[in-house]
């Protein structure tokens, strides 16, 4: 368990550095809570805005053991110019981004590119997923806006 925590506290750090310093969204500052299931210990996703209109899907999950695959579904990227109205402009499948979804561990982090507008807003829901072929467990969340820069 101290393993596990010292490895997901290490990623999250990583990952936050990514960011602009000063403009970490909501998302990066909150503490991933953990989730009572069988199969997922804990799990986070965000939007980061990397400049130039570029942005990264960021997610991490952490399994309650090993598990034949961990990591994400599928993410749908939302945008906005006015933080009221919402247009799906992409979906990313693990079928076509391997990073998407990690085999035989119980942790998984990694992010998908998306080349953005600068100036609109923008939201991922995304499914993360932790299990076996038959049997796991789904959960659905949404990241907090980003505006890209």
């Amino acid at each position: 368990m101290y393993r596990k925590l010292m490895v997901f506290a290490l990623v999250l750090c990583l990952m936050g550095s990514f960011c602009k310093p000063f403009q970490a969204s909501a998302a990066i500052i909150d503490p991933v809570m953990p989730m009572a299931s069988d199969y997922l210990d804990s799990y986070n996703s965000y939007v980061c805005a990397m400049g130039g209109g570029k942005l990264q899907i960021w997610f991490t999950v952490v399994g309650d053991t090993d598990m034949d695959y961990i990591g994400t579904l599928s993410i749908r990227l939302y945008e906005s110019s006015n933080k009221s109205t919402w247009t799906l402009v992409e979906t990313f499948l693990h079928e076509d981004y391997s990073s998407m979804l990690a085999e035989d561990d119980y942790f998984h982090s990694s992010y998908v590119p998306y080349s953005g507008t600068a100036g609109k807003y923008y939201k991922a829901y995304v499914c993360i997923y932790a299990g076996g072929e038959s049997v796991g467990d789904t959960r659905y969340m949404w990241t907090s806006v980003e505006r890209a820069t």
